[in-house]
């Protein structure tokens, strides 16, 4: 499914396929959200100062910020702890995992990794250029596969 994402909230670009070298994984931080809520929120809302190529839930996959466009998800105004990956060169996967009381919803996973592996092909990605928020920027993000090692499996 397809919710453009507010213009002012990307950048418009004609990147080819091969300058996509990563896939970041992100997760929203919000409880009980959906694809859907999060792709209608970046279409809405300008001036957001961030966004993300698709966001997924158990359900859906939305695609809210073109491949060929820059979406805002891993920027900072630090410092990077990535040598290499930056909005430029990424795609930005958001991941809607959590239920009503903040644990973690299995479908969400599982659904976002059946995208990453679409992507990864897509593209010409490995796996080692599947990277969490956390590896670019060291923003907690996504914060289960920070704590734990094995959601990132």
């Amino acid at each position: 499914k397809t919710e453009a994402c507010n213009t002012a909230n990307y950048k418009r670009a004609d990147r080819a396929a091969s300058d996509i070298r990563y896939i970041v994984v992100h997760y929203t931080g919000n409880r009980g959200d959906t694809a859907k809520n999060n792709a209608d929120y970046f279409a809405n809302n300008a001036g957001l100062n961030a966004s993300a190529n698709y966001f997924v839930d158990e359900n859906d996959i939305y695609l809210s910020v073109d491949p060929k466009d820059i979406a805002w998800h891993c920027g900072t105004k630090g410092t990077y702890y990535h040598p290499y990956c930056r909005n430029a060169n990424s795609i930005g996967v958001e991941i809607c995992m959590l239920d009503k009381n903040g644990g973690v919803r299995q479908g969400s996973i599982d659904h976002a990794a059946e995208l990453v592996r679409v992507l990864m092909a897509k593209y010409g990605i490995d796996a080692a250029h599947v990277v969490r928020h956390y590896d670019v920027t060291h923003k907690t993000r996504p914060a289960p596969m920070v704590e734990s090692a094995a959601t990132v499996d």
